[in-house]
């Protein structure tokens, strides 16, 4: 009996022994594992905190540095300031040709005059160029009236009143643009001899579920997401740093860009990056596509719609056909066309080859 009791203790005692040790190995486990965590959580925060004052930082030197830009605003050739509507518009005017083209920018453009100069260059051998920068966009002043197409149209004819260039107008309308080109030409078409689009965006995307539901919500929601992170300065920091973004690395190799102009070009960047202006205007964009649901091109209007083949792809991948919506607003095909072009826009608007395979384009049917 003694045998059997001394022999259960000592099972006892080793398996306390073994509980034990598993204890001591389980604790010093979790102090471990809790080391970690805390370590973990300290980078975390310290990460957080170093973000935070990179941000602010940034944000306080951007915000300087516009108040002293604003005091000093550039009063060179490329700012035309003209009354229209509650504001002032900028046209950039070149070249003395007796056919007047207007250049109309697409959403978001910080520097219209600046992305379209080499190809207003380029144009003014046969046109009388005019870019224009929207209220909101580049030097123009800021507006207090809704983005409508009544109104942004209407503020463009007042400008080009007041600064005594008079119609017909042709108009080389990009993205968005093409929308007020339209609109344009149906409210006044004595003064439109002809609508050129490139990449435009057509009203009958109404009818995509992708487009309606999906694809426009989460292009406003985007904008303004990275309209709210413009007031940390990060794409005036970005354009220096990542240049290709903005498509300056391209500029730089295109002799139609001085250093003072990508100067100028950066500092728009800086100060008109998702203007107030321009979400409004994409807030309202969807109004704007249901007044022209019903829109055709006037049978006597020449026009030329522009398509590249990555912007064709992206409607592709919304299950939309461009090429049938382009048609559907053709109401003669003699003087009406549709020509597909391949690759990207930014390499017909900054690179010499582009740029030249445009207007050779634009030329031949105007």
């Amino acid at each position: 009996m003694k045998e059997d009791k001394m022999k259960n203790d000592e099972k006892f005692s080793g398996n306390s022994t073994k509980r034990k040790n598993k204890l001591n190995i389980l604790i010093k486990t979790n102090r471990k594992v809790a080391i970690l965590l805390d370590s973990v959580k300290g980078f975390l925060i310290a990460l957080l905190l170093i973000t935070l004052i990179v941000f602010f930082a940034s944000a306080i030197i951007h915000n300087i540095l516009r108040v002293v830009e604003a005091s000093n605003e550039y009063k060179g050739k490329y700012k035309k300031l003209y009354t229209a509507g509650d504001g002032m518009m900028n046209l950039y005017t070149v070249g003395d040709g007796e056919r007047i083209m207007i250049i109309l920018p697409s959403l978001g453009d910080s520097s219209p005059v600046m992305k379209y100069k080499a190809l207003a260059d380029s144009l003014s051998t046969n046109f009388k160029v005019v870019i224009a920068e929207p209220l909101g966009y580049g030097y123009s002043l800021s507006t207090k009236d809704p983005r409508t197409s009544k109104n942004i149209v209407n503020e463009l004819r007042e400008a080009l009143e007041n600064a005594k260039i008079s119609g017909p107008y042709t108009l080389l309308a990009f993205s968005n643009s093409s929308i007020y080109a339209n609109y344009y030409s149906e409210q006044y078409p004595s003064e439109i001899n002809g609508i050129i689009t490139v990449d435009a965006i057509y009203p009958e995307s109404l009818k995509s579920e992708k487009f309606k539901d999906r694809y426009l919500p989460n292009l406003i929601t985007n904008i303004k997401f990275y309209s709210m992170i413009s007031f940390s300065g990060l794409f005036r920091w970005q354009s220096y740093i990542s240049p290709d973004k903005f498509n300056i690395d391209k500029m730089q190799e295109n002799s139609s860009y001085g250093e003072e102009d990508i100067k100028l070009y950066r500092n728009r960047i800086a100060n008109k990056w998702l203007t107030k202006e321009m979400r409004n205007e994409i807030n309202k964009i969807q109004d704007n596509m249901k007044e022209l649901e019903d829109f055709k091109f006037n049978e006597s209007l020449p026009t030329l719609q522009i398509i590249t083949t990555d912007y064709r792809d992206e409607y592709l991948e919304r299950e939309e056909n461009i090429s049938r919506y382009a048609t559907n607003l053709m109401t003669n095909k003699q003087i009406q066309r549709i020509r597909t072009i391949e690759g990207n826009l930014d390499n017909y608007l900054f690179t010499k080859e582009g740029i030249r395979d445009l207007k050779n384009l634009i030329n031949m049917y105007f």
